[in-house]
């Protein structure tokens, strides 16, 4: 049991940094082979589809951030020296139980899409207590590799670590965005001018589609919330829109294309709905958007294709 907790007094420097590079390979391969990308300090998502150069990426991100974040706050509350290379040998085979979820992956246990609910609640029960392991040695890692203890330990580790999760994320975020967008066309309009309203207004619902679907396809978020009504902007800012394509993009695989041939009109109550088929890697899913009576998209969401 001890092992399985604190590796550490045995293990450290080096060696633990040369086994820590080991393992995080290892999980990149088996995380590519079953979908299964860690992209955060603490987060996984199954059933993602990405090549190795950018899962290798973000273990590498994930495991510098976790590092740096660690050592920097080592240095600033331990009153012995701190070896740098400790707290990275420690914080590498760390990570260690990240590879035993991959491994679990092999299991019949990932979510088929976001609308698996049952197996995205296994999935999460499995996964909770690999990452409560994974803190705990994170956390003894940090006490021995840094000389601290008690509360003094306790309150320094969780600053750190809450930094280096908003940090990974957020990292994680802008690498995502240059994997799954083109970069975002230049407007030759500005939101708020009166020829951009004018141009926007005179489109019918039909053109809206397709301006929205070019927007999707050129990675233009702000454009694409320019024809939404007051409360959808207020709900779904082009920040908000980028971060669910990309999260439709990690469930379904890279978008590959829409399908503006097969696109379906219909009314429902006061509604406009238009749906267009769009292809992912993985699967197709159907881009609906709704519209109020005065031509305003109220309404956009990717639903699975039946």
């Amino acid at each position: 049991m001890k092992w399985l907790i604190n590796p550490f007094e045995r293990i450290a420097g080096w060696q633990a940094l040369f086994i820590g590079i080991v393992v995080m390979v290892l999980t990149v391969i088996i995380g590519k082979i079953n979908h299964v990308v860690f992209d955060s300090v603490l987060a996984v998502h199954a059933g993602v589809s990405l090549g190795f150069l950018s899962l290798f990426t973000i273990q590498i991100v994930d495991f510098l951030i976790l590092f740096l974040t660690m050592w920097l706050a080592g240095l600033c509350f331990s009153k012995t020296k701190v070896r740098a290379i400790d707290v990275a040998g420690t914080m590498a085979l760390a990570r260690a139980p990240m590879l035993l979820v991959a491994i679990v992956c092999f299991l019949p246990v990932q979510p088929a899409s976001s609308f698996d609910i049952s197996r995205l609640v296994i999935f999460t029960l499995i996964y909770i207590p690999f990452v409560v392991w994974m803190v705990a040695l994170m956390f003894k890692a940090y006490s021995v590799s840094c000389h601290l203890k008690g509360g003094r330990a306790v309150a320094s580790f969780t600053g750190a670590l809450v930094v280096a999760v908003i940090v990974s994320m957020s990292i994680f975020f802008f690498i995502l965005g240059n994997l799954f967008a083109n970069a975002p066309v230049k407007n030759l309009l500005t939101p708020n001018s009166k020829e951009n309203v004018m141009i926007t207004d005179s489109l019918t619902i039909r053109q809206k589609t397709e301006k929205v679907v070019k927007a999707f396809e050129q990675g233009d978020y702000e454009a694409i919330t320019r024809y939404f009504d007051e409360a959808m902007k207020k709900a779904l800012p082009p920040s908000g829109l980028k971060m669910a394509w990309l999260a439709t993009n990690m469930t379904c695989g890279t978008f590959e294309k829409a399908d503006m041939t097969n696109l379906k009109e219909t009314c429902v109550g006061n509604h406009d709905i238009i749906e267009v088929p769009f292809h992912f890697a993985k699967e197709k899913r159907n881009l609906r958007l709704a519209f109020n009576g005065e031509g305003e998209i109220v309404g956009l969401f990717f639903l699975p294709d039946n």
